[in-house]
């Protein structure tokens, strides 16, 4: 994340300026906020298109595309490998008529990326000519389409219906803002002379006055901050609707991108940081624990799953559907809304889990860049409410198909397993076992995927367990733990953890226990008993109180207490009294 040079201050909500500190400096972003950003800065839509061609002709093939405002329209990738040649170049029309841009689906920001990377990358004079030409043009559009107020349409000009006001529906104002953020940092591949200093400086000043419409338009419930609408009206802020059955409304789709955007961003004013904090005790507060969304069923129980719906009412946390037919179809019984409907919309999903196992990243970065960070002691390996008595680390197993890895954090020891994401992909681990008998055995795992990863364990050749599974923890970064019983015949076993799915398992960070009757590893059972040879009897002394000795029956010099050394050499203990 590059850091704002720019230290001119505008005056932000709450008159908080935005100007760069010493702060700014210091605040690094939590790395999952960091990489959910880095997937809005993706145009592989056209690269794929213009595989096995010039991609320089396919460039420039583009730019003959571009509307006279500046802005492209969506969904064009396969028309750019021809030149334009005719009629209309949008689809939608301005409310007057004509041909308008968009920055819907990643329009618009997505050629901006393609020009810039050509740009510093062709050889042919006349083509980086023609892309610095196209790429202002592109700057002037998204400065233009900005309203006073600092938010970003779908559409520019005016298209008369929902586009003309403010969206964050597909992170279109998101995408858009990255992008700007971008240029103005001059963060590769804007990091050329493709726009010179006057104009990033506006941009720079469209990115606060973005920033300050976001946290002016977030959603307060009895003095809490919540989230975000996907539509807000230009100039009072309010949530809007946009087609029929997308009501005004709470987002929990939408919002996530405005949280992991504010996460992002490198000036962490107070007012954002309670714009953060309070998204995140929204989500955490709307969670539903063990559910999923099926579009034929509605909500289903998912052992290890969470879901948010997408709409919320306004004015408080209540859910809802709705049909083509707009407010009058609005209903919490998803069966209720026609089939079309059920299944042509994404009504519901895991939301907020990535957020919320952001938090104490996010906590913690804040605390960095103030200076009062105290780093936590290092975790203990638990088994239920106590210390486990014994515990394998997750990176010390005999054998893997997978990898050591360190890169999460949160883990106990060195790091954890992380077995390939197929099925029958494994990871054994070795123990010791004084007695046959059942053993419970803790197992610390995260699972940042969207639902449960099954698994089976062997001991040896033999299916000892069959159908566990360790459901989602909402992220790679948060640990859960559960406690399967696992029988073993005495001596050495090798446990071995096999994938059923083709995600694989879930990370593991550990296997503990309580038994003082299992082991790590091979351990030779007799070695840390008491080893009586004939009889030996202890005796007390006939002269000195409290003193005791061993008879070993014998005058012979040999007779005595030995030890053994790891190289092999042998002392007698021989004290004299």
């Amino acid at each position: 994340m590059s850091v704002w040079k720019w230290s001119a201050p505008v005056m932000g909500v709450f008159g908080l300026a935005f100007a760069v500190s010493s702060f700014a400096a210091d605040y690094v972003p939590p790395s999952t906020a960091v990489s959910k950003i880095n997937s809005y800065r993706g145009y592989s839509e056209l690269t794929s298109a213009a595989s096995g061609m010039d991609i320089d002709q396919y460039t420039y093939n583009m730019t003959t595309w571009q509307i006279a405002n500046g802005g492209f329209y969506k969904a064009m990738a396969d028309k750019y490998k021809s030149a334009y040649s005719g009629g209309q170049k949008s689809e939608w029309r301005a409310k007057d008529g004509g041909d308008l841009g968009t920055i819907d689906n990643n329009a618009t920001i997505q050629e901006m990326r393609l020009l810039a990377i050509r740009y510093k990358e062709t050889t042919n004079n006349n083509y980086k000519v023609a892309f610095k030409t196209s790429f202002n043009k592109a700057v002037n559009f998204l400065l233009t389409m900005q309203r006073s107020k600092g938010g970003l349409p779908q559409v520019w000009p005016k298209r008369g219906n929902y586009s003309d006001q403010i969206t964050l529906n597909d992170n279109a104002m998101i995408r858009a803002m990255v992008t700007m953020m971008d240029i103005a940092n001059k963060t590769s591949p804007f990091d050329s002379d493709i726009i010179d200093e006057a104009t990033r400086s506006k941009m720079q000043g469209a990115m606060d006055k973005a920033i300050d419409y976001l946290l002016k338009a977030q959603i307060v419930n009895n003095g809490n901050l919540t989230v975000w609408c996907a539509q807000h009206d230009t100039n009072s802020l309010a949530p809007v609707g946009a087609r029929a059955y997308e009501l005004p409304s709470k987002s929990g789709n939408e919002s996530m991108g405005v949280v992991w955007f504010l996460m992002n961003w490198p000036k962490q004013t107070e007012a954002i940081q309670k714009a953060v904090k309070g998204a995140i005790a929204w989500y955490k507060k709307n969670k539903l624990k063990d559910k999923a969304f099926s579009k034929t069923a509605g909500v289903v129980d998912k052992s290890g799953s969470s879901l948010w719906f997408r709409f919320y009412e306004v004015n408080s946390d209540d859910y809802f559907f709705c049909d083509r037919d707009g407010e009058s179809t609005k209903t919490q019984d998803f069966m209720k809304i026609s089939e079309e409907r059920r299944t042509g919309y994404q009504w519901a999903g895991d939301y907020g889990s990535a957020i919320l196992s952001t938090e104490s990243a996010y906590l913690a970065a804040l605390e960095k860049a103030a200076g009062t960070y105290v780093e936590p002691p290092p975790p203990a390996a638990m088994c239920g409410s106590d210390t486990c008595k014994t515990f394998i680390d997750g990176v010390n197993f005999v054998d893997i198909k997978g990898a050591k890895e360190s890169t999460n954090t949160g883990f106990v020891g060195e790091g954890y397993a992380n077995v390939d994401n197929e099925t029958g992909s494994y990871v054994i681990y070795g123990v010791t076992a004084a007695k046959a008998g059942d053993y419970d055995l803790t197992i610390r795992f995260a699972n940042g995927g969207s639902g449960a990863r099954g698994y089976d364990i062997y001991v040896g050749d033999a299916l000892v367990v069959q159908g566990a599974s360790m459901g989602s923890t909402g992220g790679w970064t948060t640990w859960e733990t559960q406690t399967i019983k696992v029988p073993l015949e005495k001596g050495y076993s090798e446990l071995k953890f096999t994938s059923t799915g083709s995600e694989g398992m879930a990370n593991i960070d550990y296997i503990g226990w309580m038994n003082a009757d299992l082991y790590v590893g091979k351990k030779e059972l007799g070695e840390d008993s008491t080893t009586v040879i004939g009889v030996r009897s202890v005796q007390a002394s006939p002269t000195r109180a409290n003193r005791y000795y061993v008879d070993f029956g014998s005058r012979d010099n040999a007779a005595g207490v030995y030890l053994k050394k790891a190289n092999g050499k042998v002392f007698k203990v021989n004290g004299k009294r």
